[in-house]
Order: structure tokens, then sequence, then C-alpha cells
């Protein structure tokens, strides 16, 4: 029984991948897939089996079923030299039945906007650009969510919203993912997710519709100890598969289906100091959580040879 379930599950979400709306905007869904919390940063941008993760409605909310305390999260980051900000505010919070949310904050402030000083001219030395206006471009995204035990599978619902800012338009955006969590084994666990399973819509004040296609991730996490240490450590798998046709910006691709890989590695070096170390797609990332009482401190760094490196720290607690 369990074997023909997990069949139709597959099945389904890979036919709703594949066959789901094949002629949406490429790259529109890319403000929902920034990851959230810095301890999954670290960990290569790895969350869907993550049982510690702050941010449960952002990469799997059927995690919720398996998390007993209240967490709440801040994280601050800034990256490119301070030129994109990035802020999240996570929750999880609930007595009898756990819910949580994920409120983002994407910012790039004081773009300048600039004119001939004769429009009708061609540019010149005597018409050169002026600056007349700085604008902000910024993005509100929030993620709510909720979590059932369904004959014995736990399954995750996360409707999202978004409201955005280019140059001087506007859009809102709504959607939702679904999600599923399986223990496979006492120490290898499974998670499957429909990014945009609805295909998410993004509406701009111009009369542009924006359509997000839906994607699928899938992620594995392995606990094992390692010879003649106490703790126990972690080792995640993820692959993000995209039905765009990113054939440029991807790792591996055929025809319009992508897929990008990421890797994580989590081990306690002492009772209160876990290490993270992960690799993202392109880049290695690396970050320390640090544990004093109900009070976490998370640290995160991305090394990136193309742009800069990003920072990201959190200060979270738990009740």
């Amino acid at each position: 029984l369990y074997k023909d379930v997990m069949k139709k599950i597959l099945f389904l979400m890979l036919l709703f991948v594949i066959l789901i709306n094949l002629n949406a905007t490429k790259y529109a869904g890319e403000i929902f897939h920034l990851g959230a919390g810095v301890r999954n940063f670290a960990l290569g941008n790895c969350g869907l089996t993550d049982t510690n993760s702050f941010a449960a409605s952002y990469w799997n909310s059927a995690l919720l079923t398996h998390i007993s305390e209240n967490r709440f999260e801040l994280m601050h980051a800034e990256e490119f030299t301070g030129l994109l900000k990035y802020d999240t505010a996570s929750a999880v919070w609930g007595k009898d039945t756990k819910f949580s949310a994920v409120f983002s904050y994407i910012g790039i402030n004081d773009i300048p906007l600039t004119a001939l000083q004769n429009p009708d001219a061609e540019l010149s030395n005597d018409n050169r650009p002026y600056e007349y206006k700085n604008i902000n471009n910024s993005d509100f995204v929030g993620y709510f969510g909720f979590s059932r035990k369904i004959a014995g599978y736990n399954i995750g619902f996360t409707p999202k919203v978004a409201y955005r800012t280019l140059a001087e338009e506007t859009g809102f955006g709504f959607g939702a993912d679904i999600s599923v969590f399986f223990a496979l084994k006492e120490n290898w666990f499974l998670a499957l997710k429909i990014r945009d399973f609805f295909s998410t819509q993004i509406l701009w004040s111009t009369g542009t519709h924006e359509i997000v296609n839906p994607s699928l991730d899938a992620e594995t996490k392995l606990v094992f100890h390692l010879p003649f240490w106490r703790y126990e450590s972690k080792l995640y798998f993820r692959s993000e598969i995209f039905t765009e046709g990113r054939s440029e910006s991807s790792v591996l691709s055929a025809g319009f289906i992508s897929l990008d890989p990421h890797f994580g590695l989590e081990g306690k070096i002492s009772k209160n100091i876990d290490l993270l170390l992960g690799y993202d797609v392109d880049n290695f990332t690396s970050g320390l959580s640090i544990h004093l009482k109900s009070w976490l401190l998370n640290y995160s760094l991305e090394m990136d040879s193309a742009l800069e490196n990003s920072h990201r720290i959190s200060v979270g607690f738990t009740l």
C-alpha cells in the first residue's frame, strides 16, 4: 500500500508540473525562490526536510506536524555590497495545531532615473542626460503555512501573496504551494513540493499579466553518526525542477525542463554550536548556528566569485 501511494503521489506531481500551463512567463516567479532562514541558506538552500527550520511555511508546511514548540526568527541580509536588502520575519505557533508565516522584504533603493535635457534631440555633449528622480524597487511577500495528516501522510498547503513595485509600476501576485513529507526509514526522510501549484498569477498596474509555471521540489535527508563522534550529522540533497526552458541558467536541462541541485551538511561541533556547509547551484555556502538556552544566533556566508559574497544573520527564539 505504501509503495502504491508513493507512486500515485509522484505521478500526480510530475503530471501537474509537466502539463499545467507551459506558456508561463519565464523567471516571473524569482521572488518566490530567494529562500528563507539563515540556517537553510548555509545548508546550500536546503530546507524541505529540515524540521529545525523557523521558516516552515516557506520550505514545507508539512513539517509543521513535526514541530512541537513555538518559533520566531528575524533575518537581515545585504547583498551586492549593500545594493540589495533582504529581510524576513518567520514564525511557527499554535498549541494543538501549528501554523506558520514568513514575511519577506526585498528592496533596491535610490535607483536614479535619467532623461535627456532635450528629449527631442539625440544624445550628445550638448544634450547630456540628467538625474530627475530616484525610485525604489521592492517586493513584499507573505507565506502562510497549514498542515494536516491525511491517511498517515503529512500534507502541507501554503497560500502566498506578493506586492511588487518596479520603477513606477505596481503589481499584485497570489498563488499556493502544496507539499508532502515522509519518513522512509528511522533516519531517512523525503519531501516533495509543487511550487505555484495553481499557476501563480502576477497582475501589473500596466495591464500586464504574468503567470508563474509550477515547478517541482524534491529533497531527501539522511541522519547518521560519524565514527567516534557523539553527535548526529545530517546530509541533505535537494533538486529544483523547472518547466520554463531555463537552458542557459540551469545546471542541467533537456528541452523545457531544467534542474538545479543543492547539497547541505549539518553537524554539531559542541552541545551549543552547529556547523553548516552546503552547495547552492554554483556557489559554496557555510554557517554557524549558536544555541543559548531559548535563543539562537545564525550566520551564513555564500561565496560568489562572479558577484559579491553574501552574508546573512538572524536571531531566533523558541517558546
